[in-house]
């Protein structure tokens, strides 16, 4: 990754935490300081680097991981917002990448039961008796993001 995109995937970050939401690519090119397209092409690449994620055949931001633009059963209070997971594990990533303590409202993937897990201090306090099963294989969840 070069320095260009990643100015622009800082820009995209610090966007997140400042107005709750992904920016959009004209966004991004004006606290760059560039073209609209060029911040565009660096999302695309930032795309295929896996260091975010675009809505399919969009240049729309989904995912700028641990954060979901897209509603998911994984909620997070944290740092006075509600924010969205796109799992349960992305959603205990929420108040680390704030530096805060949150409250995780999330559901068991395969029976649908609702879950509360807390983070205080930096470490789970609600919640950490939990088992955690990761259906698919790690070298594998690329191949279908949103699935995973």
């Amino acid at each position: 990754m070069d320095r260009f995109d990643r100015d622009v995937r800082r820009v995209v970050y610090g966007h997140v935490v400042r107005e709750g939401r992904a920016p959009a690519a004209r966004e991004t090119a004006a606290e760059v300081g560039c073209g609209e397209h060029d911040a565009a092409a660096s999302y695309r690449r930032l795309h295929d680097a896996h260091a975010l994620v675009l809505f399919p055949d969009s240049m729309e931001i989904w995912m700028a991981n641990p954060f979901c633009f897209t509603p998911t059963p994984h909620r997070v209070t944290a740092a006075g917002r509600t924010w969205t997971g796109t799992c349960a594990w992305d959603a205990l990533g929420i108040p680390a990448a704030l530096h805060t303590d949150g409250l995780v409202e999330t559901e068991c993937a395969c029976c649908r039961e609702k879950l509360v897990l807390e983070v205080a201090g930096g470490r789970l306090t609600r919640g950490a008796e939990l088992l955690v099963h990761f259906a698919v294989p790690a070298r594998h969840w690329w191949a279908d993001i949103g699935f995973t």
